[in-house]
């Protein structure tokens, strides 16, 4: 996942490389407990609100999921969805990931993040719970997140969090509407005393994401180029990168940590609530299901590598990738920015050149007048 993370305090996050450094296997997963939605925001690549039969994983299934992945060597989980506070079993999979000590986190839109039940998922092991901020303007929030009120949930369940001991993660989604503020919106989340802030750019991959086009960010590098600074200057401690153009791109005095395309290098994977096992959450084509996996003695670890392998092999580097001498940086950029962009070209990377950019920006984009 493309996210770019900056961090003012200490946090468990940075484990997963820590343990990727050690075993080089999958440390990381991300489980979509449920594809019921509230919000209907604009960018959703899993198109959770247009769900009309939506479902939830199974208690038994997800349960059976958290001791084969912990066996294999995963050491966090990121319980995800749709709306994972939607799910009925939410208390229950934060205790059973924690009785196999694994690190425990949640994507939520803050909606219905109370400080009651804040306090409680964190007692039965929630540590840190990442949260969207689309704009400072109320109303801008909520015409991306098509619900009235989710901007001040939002930022109360960021507060709720922070009050209860867990880590509050302030993250925006990147667009051409809010790449102007977004280090404004870094600066508020700081005077509330959040300890994380992140970043990832709007993907157009599947879902309503794909008939959003026109949202995408115009300059996202030299956007992380302006949160580092800041970061910089404010006494941020290090900088967590999922984007592979990162360290080709971004000069920073910030210790970093990733730097890489983590479900490339097999760091990182997305499983639905039905068991499809995604290369990123981002790209919307099984490579397997897992519970087809689970039954046999096949040796996970490297059937999911090959998977990987398998499906990075579909795509082909660019001339223009080939003559770059980054290239050994980034590995050609990001895979879902390639697959559904400028035919196999990260529209992010700034040393293809702007005439080679426009004509195949022009020729492979679907118009969205």
């Amino acid at each position: 996942m493309c996210m770019v993370t900056f961090d003012w305090g200490e946090n468990d996050a940075k484990k997963k490389f820590v343990n990727f450094d050690e075993i080089k296997k999958l440390c990381w997963v991300v489980v979509e407990i449920t594809d019921y939605c509230n919000f209907r925001c604009k960018w959703c690549f899993a198109n959770s609100w247009l769900n009309k039969n939506p479902e939830h994983m199974r208690f038994g299934d997800l349960k059976k999921l958290i001791h084969f992945l912990s066996d294999s060597g995963v050491k966090q989980i990121t319980l995800s969805g749709g709306e994972p506070t939607l799910y009925p079993h939410l208390r229950d999979a934060i205790k059973e990931a924690r009785k196999h000590d694994m690190i425990v986190h949640m994507n939520t839109n803050g909606f219905l993040l109370t400080e009651k039940l804040a306090r409680e998922l964190h007692s039965l092991g929630l540590s840190q719970v990442q949260i969207t901020v689309d704009s400072l303007n109320p109303k801008k929030h909520e015409t991306v997140r098509g619900v009235k009120g989710s901007w001040a949930r939002a930022i109360k369940a960021l507060i709720n969090a922070k009050k209860t001991g867990m880590t509050a993660a302030c993250q925006t989604v990147l667009t051409k509407e809010n790449e102007g503020e977004v280090l404004d919106i870094f600066r508020f989340a700081r005077k509330l005393g959040i300890q994380r802030c992140r970043v990832w750019d709007m993907t157009p991959s599947e879902g309503c994401s794909i008939e959003n086009q026109k949202l995408m960010p115009s300059d996202y590098m030299s956007t992380l180029k302006r949160l580092c600074r800041y970061a910089e200057l404010s006494g941020a401690r290090n900088v967590e990168s999922g984007d592979p153009l990162f360290n080709a791109h971004i000069k920073t005095k910030l210790n970093v940590t990733g730097g890489f395309c983590v479900a490339a290098a097999g760091l990182y994977t997305t499983i639905s609530h039905r068991g499809d096992v995604y290369f990123c959450a981002t790209i919307r084509k099984p490579l397997y299901n897992i519970f087809k996996v689970i039954p046999s003695t096949v040796d996970f670890n490297l059937f999911h590598r090959k998977k990987v392998v398998e499906y990075i092999r579909t795509l082909k580097i660019p001339s223009y990738c080939m003559k770059c001498p980054f290239i050994h940086k980034c590995m050609s950029g990001c895979y879902t920015r390639r697959e559904f962009m400028w035919d196999d070209v990260d529209y992010c990377c700034k040393f293809i050149p702007a005439a080679s950019k426009e004509s195949i920006y022009k020729k492979t984009l679907p118009s969205t007048a």
